[in-house]
């Protein structure tokens, strides 16, 4: 498995972190029987994944190394060779691998925030409709600003606070379209192309408004 999302070294000889030439150990090979270490199961876009270190002894230190079950070795981008982390007992090793996977982990999840934001930034489309919010009694006219098929930003005077929920009604078509939403973020002050208003999700968008909302023309 190669891994490119962490930005680290490791040696094209030794095939631990970076260091010093002069201070390379070379070729580093277990000497002694693999023993299954700490492992965790993750989700990702594919499916679940099984994550575990290997340690084995190598001479008189430890060599831990990190695989992707039943049997994928990570590697470096551009090196065949297996990722190693090495310590004087079984525990340091470990510990090196656990935090390489943990950092490893994070970034990945930091790329796939920044896609799907990415991707629901490219589903909203423009589009101005009249609607009314009401939150406990009160009713607020306001006006979308965009749309996507689970959720919309409204323009309204007075944004409700975040977590709250609404009942909205939406003119569309000549007939009201009755949604329910919850109030994900808001903004309380005008910004430069960014009006005063509140970001919806939408708890059960119907098929018509969905519909709708594929068949408007992308921003």
């Amino acid at each position: 498995m190669g891994i490119g999302v962490v930005s680290r070294s490791f040696c094209a000889v030794c095939g631990t972190g970076s260091h010093a030439l002069e201070n390379c150990p070379g070729g580093l090979h277990a000497t002694g029987a693999d023993r299954p270490g700490w492992h965790v199961r993750v989700e990702t876009p594919r499916g679940s994944e099984e994550i575990g270190v290997l340690l084995a002894p190598t001479h008189d230190r430890w060599l831990a190394r990190i695989m992707t079950y039943p049997n994928v070795l990570w590697s470096a981008p551009g090196r065949t060779g297996a990722l190693k982390f090495v310590g004087e007992t079984p525990d340091e090793a470990e510990a090196q691998a656990i935090a390489f996977v943990e950092l490893h982990l994070k970034a990945r999840r930091r790329a796939a925030g920044a896609s799907r934001t990415r991707f629901a930034a490219a589903l909203r489309k423009s589009k101005s409709l009249p609607v009314r919010l009401r939150l406990d009694r009160v009713i607020t006219r306001g006006v979308t600003v965009n749309l996507s098929v689970e959720g919309m930003f409204v323009g309204v005077a007075s944004p409700a606070d975040c977590g709250r929920s609404v009942l909205i009604h939406l003119d569309l078509d000549g007939h009201t379209l009755p949604l329910r939403g919850l109030v994900m973020w808001s903004r309380a002050s005008a910004q430069p192309a960014h009006p005063v208003g509140m970001g919806i999700r939408l708890s059960d968008p119907t098929p018509l408004y969905q519909s709708f909302v594929a068949g408007l023309p992308s921003a």
